[in-house]
């Protein structure tokens, strides 16, 4: 029997369905995205005897955990606020050349700005360590502070550098031109037209930058040797079944983000970029032409030699050294490639479910977010869509252990489906971001001539919408599938038994002997999937 596909569209037209779509959204966003946070709360809320007998007043230890706890979010902030800096400084002229300037390799410069975001944080760590701090590189840093700060400026440069672009493009010329008719010299011109103009993409990228430090876990597990960050803090109480004081510590991290996501957003309406007095000798010096080629020699150097070299470090150390990995892979005794051949297939299960389930509730939690009329809801829905972004994932995902475990709804034990709803919980607003963008984006008469010729409602959905935001939803899943597949912190607390290869690569890069190499070849391997399908994003934005 033939279908009618006009009948089934014109009853999948019909509001009732519409409104199932709409209320399955909204349900899965309340049970996979906030319940787990709002249950982290009520979680130390009921405990609360636990986390004062563990964290301020235990007979043997006293209130030294609660002195830890302050010392390792003090060094979390630290950290974020020293590489935010680094970023800003080196990363603003960067962004300049790329914006303003035309040459022969620009395209090249691009596309490796973006090489840190493609390579996994546990890869990127293991290469940053295996550059600094052993005789294979530079052997120039010992596993601490300073090597925590130089991995995270790493991993938050492009951050600053491709939020700075988009907007120093986007600023009208011709106000620079009027400046610069003034007689301002060009110094003057960019802080007093261009980064004012800016103001909000340099904000958010510092607050991306920010916020991806403040919770980063994998490449810090990697080189902090025995300084403790605020995520190590939550994976190490989780480890020790400290629970309490896990979830305490996960439930400070949260408000502290969402409090500094307030604040700066707060502070960036009120605050301006430019300072009104002008030195007319300092600044007219800073914009000759041999000051600004020394600063874009000195940007540029410090991005070859600082980021992208360690960050390909892995790969050379790797060749250097293939008889040792091939036999710590291949042909030692615990059989390495059995397990990573595992963990490769875990992270690829892991990364293609978590994107298919959030391409389906993503797309629709967008289309309430842009479509629906109810304004003042959907503009609170559309920031609260973000929250999984600025939480540190390892809180992130001890919540999602806590919600979905046997502490809490007792549904799903530790293991590959709570990795896999820890993975959704944090791509998710990489969905959501990029398909409400592209939504808002579409020229709604195209969906409007298709319903005046007859097609319902789903119809014009399917034939009109849906192919012209066929882009946007590959780069949604790319973004996805990326994220998933580089993530640490959060699968280390939700795991159980079941691995995925950046906590492999963390694993390996701990243990003793040459397993390091086994770990390089892993993150090799990692960074040449994620890297190639950044790149495979570049291309499929650039059509």
């Amino acid at each position: 029997m033939k279908l009618d596909t006009r009948k089934i569209e014109k009853l999948l037209s019909r509001p009732t369905c519409r409104l199932a779509c709409d209320a399955a959204a909204l349900i899965f966003f309340i049970l996979v995205i906030l319940l787990p946070t709002v249950f982290l709360f009520a979680f130390v809320a009921l405990r609360w005897d636990e986390v004062v007998f563990f964290v301020f007043s235990n007979p043997v230890s006293g209130d030294i955990r609660w002195w830890r706890m302050l010392n390792a979010i003090a060094i979390s902030f630290e950290v974020a606020a020293i590489a935010t800096a680094i970023d800003l400084a080196v990363g603003l002229p960067i962004a300049l050349i790329l914006a303003r300037y035309e040459f022969r390799g620009k395209e090249i410069l691009d596309s490796l700005v973006d090489l840190p975001l493609g390579v996994p944080s546990a890869a990127l760590g293991l290469s940053l360590y295996l550059f600094w701090g052993t005789s294979d590189g530079l052997n120039l840093l010992t596993r601490g502070f300073w090597l925590i700060v130089l991995t995270h400026v790493t991993f938050t440069f492009p951050y600053i550098v491709r939020s700075s672009v988009g907007v120093i493009e986007g600023v009208d010329r011709t106000y620079e031109h009027a400046a610069r008719t003034l007689g301002a010299p060009s110094f003057t011109t960019f802080r007093t037209v261009t980064a004012p103009l800016s103001k909000a993409g340099l904000i958010a990228g510092s607050i991306l930058a920010f916020t991806r430090s403040l919770g980063e876990t994998g490449a810090t597990l990697v080189v902090a040797g025995l300084v403790e960050t605020a995520p190590l803090a939550v994976v190490s109480m989780h480890q020790r079944r400290l629970i309490g004081p896990a979830a305490f510590l996960s439930m400070l991290l949260v408000l502290l983000a969402l409090g500094l996501l307030a604040v700066i957003k707060v502070v960036s309406e009120k605050v301006g970029i430019p300072i009104k007095r002008v030195w007319p000798g300092l600044e007219r010096k800073l914009s000759g032409r041999k000051p600004r080629i020394a600063r874009d020699i000195a940007s540029l150097s410090f991005f070859g030699l600082m980021i992208l070299i360690p960050s390909c470090f892995s790969i050379s150390c790797t060749v250097n050294h293939w008889d040792s990995v091939f036999y710590e892979v291949f042909l030692a005794p615990d059989e390495k490639w059995k397990v990573l051949v595992d963990s490769l297939v875990t992270s690829f299960e892991v990364a293609a479910i978590a994107t298919a389930i959030n391409l389906i509730f993503g797309l629709a939690m967008a289309i309430v977010i842009v479509r629906r009329p109810w304004r003042r809801f959907c503009s609170v829905l559309d920031t609260i869509t973000d929250m999984p972004l600025v939480i540190p994932t390892a809180a992130l995902g001890f919540s999602v252990y806590l919600f979905w475990g046997p502490r809490g709804l007792g549904l799903v034990n530790t293991g590959f489906w709570l990795i896999v709803l820890t993975h959704v919980a944090f791509t998710y607003p990489y969905v959501v971001r990029t398909l409400v963008a592209a939504l808002k984006g579409l020229d709604p008469s195209l969906e409007h001539a298709a319903r005046t010729l007859g097609a319902p409602p789903f119809m014009a959905f399917r034939t009109v919408v849906l192919p012209l935001i066929s882009t946007s939803m590959l780069a949604a899943s790319i973004l996805a599938f990326t994220r998933s597949l580089s993530e640490t912190g959060a699968t280390i607390v939700v795991m159980g038994t079941a691995r995925t290869v950046p906590v492999l690569v963390v694993m390996w890069s701990e243990a003793v002997g040459y397993a390091r190499y086994a770990a390089a070849f892993a993150s090799v391997l990692l960074i040449l999937v994620c890297y190639g399908l950044l790149l495979a994003l570049r291309y499929v934005a650039k059509r």
